[in-house]
């Protein structure tokens, strides 16, 4: 069964019993993501990764295949985030009451935020949600200052000067790599967030995968899976390209991709560290960084 989110970021927990009272403002319709972020401890952010809680985030209008419901919670596919974890996507769960049903638009024309964070507004201009960067909906109508879109909430209203419009069919123009880190560049000291796909946090893979889909480029949604779909780039002759993914592994990680990073070009590169820390530029050499560098690799085919 297809059904879509219905909060400006759903969270995707390893099980439902992850989730903790503490996340109530997470899980909940409707939901407070950044009162649910700013209230927690570092402790309980570190939590998300040593206790493997949340795996992956999914934006407002964002289609799920739900495969069962329990107890409040739906065990879901993220379909439009590739993972070998599933042959369809990547597999979690979020609260049922953070999904709806939508009609589907499947070759239609639709519109993309390209702002950090915008406004969605009812017909009569009072706030529906808060969208976040790359939130993906359908075009009802086009009136010149403000698109009407079609949402899980009903029909809603986005500025035009937020947004990006697909062609009719509802494929957008590809982009370039430099599109790629110039919007990574929007959200330089954002808070790291493990599982993070939003503006309210990002994780390493995250930010590539959804500064990449930003100028129509699919990646898998984890570092190692990104690493496989790519190009390899040698790191032996340091022929980086801007746009060119890094990965990293630590000697405990014993070959394990751990992180990845955009470069820049000019021996810089753009990424998102861990927690308590937040998404910022370094130059590689004479950096930890370049100390664990393993791996690089090239998208070819845009």
């Amino acid at each position: 069964m297809k059904k879509y989110c219905r909060v400006n970021v759903g969270t995707i927990w390893r099980s439902a019993d992850k989730a903790r009272d503490i996340d109530r403002d997470g899980i909940m319709y409707p939901a407070n993501i950044q009162r649910w972020l700013l209230e927690l401890s570092l402790k309980e952010k570190l939590s998300f990764t040593e206790d493997s809680r949340i795996d992956t985030q999914i934006l407002y209008g964002e289609m799920v295949e739900v495969i069962d419901e329990q107890d409040g919670w739906s065990y879901v596919i993220c379909t439009e985030q590739a993972s070998k974890q599933h042959k369809k996507g990547y597999p979690g769960y979020i609260p049922t009451s953070q999904l709806s049903e939508m009609k589907d638009y499947q070759s239609h024309q639709k519109a993309r935020v390209k702002v950090p964070k915008t406004t969605l507004f009812n017909l009569d201009f009072t706030t529906k949600q808060i969208l976040s960067f790359n939130t993906v909906l359908p075009v009802t109508n086009n009136n010149d200052e403000y698109i009407e879109v079609d949402t899980p909430e009903g029909t809603g209203l986005i500025h035009s000067r937020d947004i990006i419009l697909s062609d009719e069919q509802g494929t957008f123009l590809k982009g370039t790599m430099q599109g790629v880190i110039e919007n990574a560049r929007l959200f330089l000291d954002l808070p790291y967030l493990w599982g993070g796909m939003s503006s309210y946090g990002y994780d390493c893979s995250g930010l590539c995968y959804q500064m990449y889909k930003s100028q129509n480029f699919h990646i898998p949604r984890d570092a190692d899976e990104q690493y496989e779909a790519m190009e390899d780039v040698s790191i032996e002759q340091k022929a980086f390209e801007p746009g060119d993914l890094l990965f990293f592994s630590k000697p405990e990680d014993k070959g394990f991709l751990s992180h990845v990073g955009i470069y820049m070009g000019d021996d810089m590169m753009i990424h998102a560290p861990h927690t308590p820390k937040s998404i910022e530029i370094v130059k590689l050499t004479g950096s930890y960084y370049q100390k664990i560098l393993v791996k690089a690799a090239r998208l070819l085919d845009f």
